[in-house]
């Protein structure tokens, strides 16, 4: 009896820390990103300066984790304004090859809220972040397409897009 209470407190304490989401995972997590281990946090629900700080201090132990940390933090700095740092960490997690941070990129592009709008570059990372996993750039793609201000404007290659990321592929 003894030894089944000593393995059930081990492998809690172990499932628990191998499963464990850091407080950055916990308050940033992007719904978009395919390597996501938290349940999302939309844009509206950031609390951008404790998010810097628990991403900061995450990303300062250089794991694995990082560009997805780094990602997070972004969210961060967009929320609290600071678009220029939101930038860089999109433009280094995208470096490290975070398929969600070229999804980011390719969305800040799209938008030109806080950069110039380039919507060549936006359907580069779009295509590039969905060729990587990131089924929500497929919504990207459609949405991008539909737009009447694009060059390429085509509402068929709109509705294939939507498709895709309606049907999950």
């Amino acid at each position: 009896m003894r030894i089944t209470h000593i393995t059930l407190a081990l492998f809690t304490f172990f499932s628990t820390y191998a499963y464990a989401n850091e407080e950055c995972d916990i308050l940033a997590s992007l719904e978009a990103d395919p390597s996501s281990v938290s349940s999302p946090v939309a844009f509206n629900d950031i609390q951008s300066s404790s998010i810097i700080y628990a991403c900061s201090k995450a990303i300062m132990r250089n794991d694995e984790a990082k560009p997805r940390f780094l990602l997070q933090r972004a969210r961060g700095y967009l929320k609290g304004g600071e678009s220029e740092k939101a930038l860089l960490d999109l433009e280094h997690a995208h470096k490290l090859g975070y398929p969600a941070a070229t999804f980011g990129l390719a969305t800040t592009y799209f938008l030109g809220d806080d950069v110039a709008q380039d919507l060549h570059k936006a359907r580069q990372f779009f295509i590039l972040s969905y060729e990587n996993g990131v089924l929500w750039s497929a919504q990207g793609l459609s949405l991008l397409y539909g737009n009447e201000m694009y060059e390429d404007y085509d509402l068929g290659k709109a509705k294939k897009w939507e498709a895709r990321f309606k049907d999950g592929y």
